[in-house]
């Protein structure tokens, strides 16, 4: 029995990569335990989530990394309350040998678009483009060759593109057995300090308007992240109905809620790194600081009663 009276929100998880610790904390209880009833659906662009944000349509989203800190400059009362995930771990994949990225150099890199058809920002095209930046490459030394504005879609036509030599590279998230498997170079890169996963996103006007749900938020999050940490078991069972139930997560392995912070604060770094991605897309963000999307009281406070520390002795 919940000690608050059961409150009915609305969230957009906008990949379904955050989508089993969202699982986890519904299956467990926790969204229960918080007196929230949750409705919870897939969006796939951050304009159309933000559009729901603002229109109070939904009560907060699982991502949109980037495009908010524009929004802040632009007046809008977007807020970022917490972040579970603040690095990515990609690889590059070539059709050709390839031991460092600057021998990107004069190449075609297959990605998607770096923005949908209403104006949403691809952020895993982003990191791309930082990492080829951080090889040590202007982006004008190689080409970028879009070839769709869909994550699923690329993912999907990834080998075809490479084996019939359309494009020489692209970055991957996650296994890349099967290429390696097809003859493949495969270069492992460094952890980038990125804001991503399942952040919390909601409105300044929400949040005022649903006195409490803040701290409801970042507590079942907190709460569930305990859960996945220390109760391996039950939590396995949980990603394997999901595995089952959402093709888009067949592959979802224990590591990817394992992973998250027990104390889901951003990483400076992370955040420059978002930052800088928006303010490559838009310069006017640049009058404003980073830290102005962020309130991170409601961690703050419930990290200082020793609740999360107390979770795990």
């Amino acid at each position: 029995m919940s000690e608050h009276g059961t409150m009915e929100i609305r969230g957009f998880y906008r990949s379904h990569s955050h989508l089993p610790i969202w699982e986890v904390m519904d299956k467990a209880g926790i969204w229960e335990q918080m007196g929230l009833k949750v409705s919870f659906e897939f969006c796939d662009s951050s304009s159309a989530a933000e559009k729901a944000l603002f229109s109070g349509a939904v009560d907060f989203v699982s991502g949109n990394h980037i495009s908010p800190y524009l929004l802040v400059r632009r007046g809008q009362p977007i807020v970022c309350l917490t972040s579970p995930s603040n690095a990515t771990n990609d690889r590059l994949v070539a059709n050709f040998p390839i031991k460092r990225v600057s021998e990107l150099q004069g190449k075609k890199i297959g990605d998607t678009t770096l923005v949908d058809a209403i104006g949403g920002y691809h952020h895993p095209r982003g990191n791309h483009m930082l990492y080829v930046l951080g090889g040590g490459l202007r982006l004008d030394e190689v080409e970028f060759v879009e070839l769709t504005e869909s994550n699923d879609e690329f993912r999907a036509m990834q080998m075809e593109v490479l084996e019939s030599r359309k494009v020489d590279a692209i970055f991957v998230t996650g296994n890349t057995d099967k290429f390696e498997q097809a003859g493949m170079s495969v270069l492992s890169l460094d952890p980038l300090p990125m804001i991503n996963g399942p952040t919390l996103t909601s409105t300044l006007t929400t949040l005022q308007k649903k006195t409490g749900l803040a701290e409801r938020l970042v507590k079942a999050q907190v709460m569930g992240i305990h859960f996945a940490r220390t109760r391996r078991g039950e939590t396995e069972e949980i990603l394997e109905g999901l595995r089952q139930r959402v093709p888009q997560c067949k592959n979802v392995q224990y590591r990817s809620v394992s992973k998250l912070l027990p104390k889901p604060y951003p990483d400076h770094e992370a955040v420059a790194n978002a930052y800088r991605l928006c303010c490559m897309k838009s310069p006017e963000t640049e009058e404003i600081t980073p830290m102005a999307l962020w309130d991170l009281h409601y961690l703050r406070e419930l990290d200082n009663s020793g609740f999360i520390d107390e979770l795990y002795r």
